[in-house]
């Protein structure tokens, strides 16, 4: 018999044949009659040589399907010869996923939580996760076409360094740049918990430098994280991200007040408890004085600063001092004399993809098997972009799977894979009919989706829900730790009368009158709108919406929807989404876009670069250059300076010299405040 076997052909066999035993198979049996083993030699001399080799060789493979989630196991024989009596198999409770009984309501929900990754690292497993639990759960295949969805990026460079670390848990150091600082330093942390909220992932950590518990946001880290994978930690049990996530923003309540000129300003006038106020230490004709709440210093210091010149910060100078600082750096930046080297020809090589092996087409092949029993019939192009492979793989995956069945290799014994008119069928698979059990990052992808489901309006079919996320949990077995590490919050209770309305108005046909803050232009504009479509990008809402206004579908972001009321049956009932899906874009391109490039850190420009469909240049060492399309060139002001620094213009010649004269004149009113005499307030909360 041939040993010239290709590894994951040997481990499909190895596979099938301790899987289709009741009491299992001796170490000579599979040595025999497994393609791949090499048989026992003709003479003793020979065989003192190459058994060493085959013994080896089996004791890898065993620890292959272990890492893979195969345990298998061995009798316990006594005696002189128990070596030569041990037998081997492969347990079908430990092989497949267990039969989940899920109603379509159930599915559905498996399906939209799946999808929520669609745009993330996780997508793939999630994807896998879905295929399985639909062959095991009899309902069949449900595609996310509810009224309201939503996507998770995981663009941060640092997420999935991270999330291998957590996984395995590992210490892991890197470069992290505080709120207010102009320097980073250097941290070591043993990672807790992953969570995303207010759009951003954050990351909880024990800081082995000060024995705390920290949160670290993930867009803060100057560095490549190292991760220390011979350093592991017992993580507590009692964590769960979900109580840091609701600890973000519920700190002690400060309070602000910020002069705003008359009739602008609207993002913060609109603010929850905002209201215009007497202050008799300042006065200055066309201006208000607003009072405000907030509680994250940070995420107030950013929305202050991307308004310029027209937000002052009065009080309090914490506040001020963090705006005036971000506007500063943002500004030194702008008016720094622009490198004259810049290489905007040489594009920035993509990360490279995650090399196949071995076992990644070992399980691909274990989880297409079920995959084609399930679905008969199944056309060609659906096969190969369902599993992410080319034309090329996809007939050597035919061919492995031709010549791997059960022991014996005679005819009804191996896998029979054909294709008609371009449709696929396998017969004699049932031995791996039923799917490879979850792995880790499967079973967590899902779990963490449907968690995150239960503040989604549209979703409260509470009994189907927590159906689905017991029957996931059970499955998950000792793998359910990671979805109590990982959490999503795609939803914040101000929003969530807003969606309610909006939701209601998609499922009966209606219109809406709305009052929406163009941001760009920060002007009010009135509008009746007739939505389709509810749709999220981390933790930002949006309708999908024929605006009667401009005759055309648009996507409008919802919390800048300031009044929303009926207006009433749609009347535009031929639009339609067409072609567009809510994954694609958020922003709608036009003829009149401007081209701009901008300049920026590393960490930066791999942030920004997913959410503006930016193209990235490898412009200079340490530097990294983004070419991006933009509506309103006047957004590029606001959006460096909620940078700070970190990102700077470099063309056209004429934006870079607006934005940095829109900076400096945000600078020198920032100054001009600091010598106000203070008005004391009192903090409560």
């Amino acid at each position: 018999m041939s040993t010239k076997i290709d590894a994951t052909e040997r481990l499909l066999n190895l596979v099938i044949a301790l899987l289709g035993t009741r009491l299992g198979r001796s170490k000579g049996y599979l040595r025999e009659n497994i393609n791949g083993y090499t048989p026992v030699a003709a003479t003793a001399a020979e065989e003192a040589k190459i058994l060493p080799a085959f013994e080896r060789m089996f004791e890898r493979d065993k620890k292959t399907l272990l890492e893979l989630g195969i345990p298998i196991r061995q009798s316990e024989v006594q005696g002189d010869d128990a070596q030569e009596q041990v037998l081997y198999r492969i347990d079908p409770v430990d092989y497949r996923v267990p039969e989940i009984r899920l109603d379509e309501s159930a599915m559905t929900l498996v399906s939209i939580a799946a999808n929520l990754w669609a745009e993330a690292s996780l997508g793939a497993a999630a994807q896998s996760a879905l295929r399985k639990i639909a062959a095991r759960s009899g309902t069949g295949w449900y595609e996310d076409e509810t009224t309201a969805q939503s996507r998770i990026r995981t663009a941060e460079p640092a997420f999935e360094t991270l999330w291998t670390a957590l996984r395995g848990h590992h210490r892991v150091s890197f470069s992290y740049r505080a709120s207010g600082a102009t320097e980073s330093t250097q941290r070591r942390v043993q990672p807790l918990g992953l969570g995303n909220k207010y759009g951003q992932w954050y990351l909880a950590a024990i800081d082995l430098d000060k024995s705390l518990e920290r949160n670290y946001r993930l867009s803060r880290i100057t560095s490549a994280v190292q991760l220390h994978g011979d350093d592991s930690f017992t993580r507590p049990e009692s964590f769960a991200i979900a109580e840091i996530l609701q600890s973000l923003g519920t700190g002690k309540q400060l309070t602000a007040l910020i002069a705003v000129p008359e009739k602008s300003a609207y993002a913060l006038r609109s603010r929850g408890g905002s209201e215009i106020i007497t202050l008799p230490t300042w006065q200055r004709p066309g201006w208000d004085v607003l009072q405000l709440h907030y509680r994250e210093a940070e995420l107030m210091a950013d929305d202050v600063a991307a308004l310029g010149a027209a937000a002052l910060v009065l009080e309090p100078a914490e506040l001020r001092d963090a705006v005036a600082g971000q506007l500063r750096r943002a500004a030194a930046a702008a008016v720094a004399p622009l490198r004259e080297d810049l290489d905007w020809t040489s594009k920035l090589a993509a990360p490279a993809a995650k090399k196949r092996d071995t076992r990644d087409r070992l399980i691909r092949l274990l989880s297409m098997v079920p995959y084609l029993v399930s679905n008969p019939g199944v056309d060609e192009a659906e096969v190969m972009a369902e599993f992410g492979i080319t034309a090329t793989e996809w007939a050597k995956d035919k061919d492995t799977l031709n010549v791997t069945g059960l022991p014996g290799y005679y005819h009804g014994d191996l896998m029979d894979v054909t294709t008609e008119s371009g449709q696929v069928f396998i017969r004699d698979a049932e031995t791996l009919a039923s799917p490879l059990r979850l792995t880790q990052e499967e079973a967590s992808s899902v779990l963490i989706g449907l968690r995150a489901l239960n503040a989604i309006p549209g979703t409260e079919q509470a009994i189907a829900l927590d159906h689905a996320i017991s029957a996931l949990t059970r499955v998950a077995r000792e793998d359910a730790w990671l979805a109590d590490a990982v959490g999503l919050e795609l939803f914040s209770e101000q929003l969530m009368g807003t969606i309610s309305a909006l939701q209601d108005a998609i499922m009966h046909g209606n219109a809406c009158a709305i009052t929406y803050l163009v941001r760009s232009r920060d002007e009010l504009s009135e509008r009746i709108i007739e939505p389709r479509k509810l749709f999220s990008v981390d933790a930002a809402w949006y309708v999908r919406a024929w605006c009667r206004k401009a005759g055309e579908m648009r996507s409008f972001r919802v919390d800048h929807i300031k009044d929303l009321s009926d207006a009433g049956p749609r009347e535009n009932l031929d639009a339609s989404l067409g072609q567009w899906q809510p994954h694609s874009s958020v922003y709608d391109p036009g003829s009149d876009d401007v081209s701009v490039q901008l300049v920026a850190e590393p960490t930066t420009a791999l942030r920004l670069a997913p959410a503006y469909n930016a193209q990235l240049f490898n412009v200079a060492e340490g530097l990294v250059g983004l070419s991006l399309l933009v509506g309103d060139p006047v957004t590029i002001g606001p959006l460096m300076a909620r940078l700070g620094g970190t990102a700077w213009v470099a063309g056209p010649q004429q934006l870079r010299d607006a934005c940095a004269a829109w900076l400096l004149r945000a600078v020198d009113s920032c100054d001009a405040v600091g010598e106000i005499t203070p008005v004391v307030l009192s903090s409560d909360g």
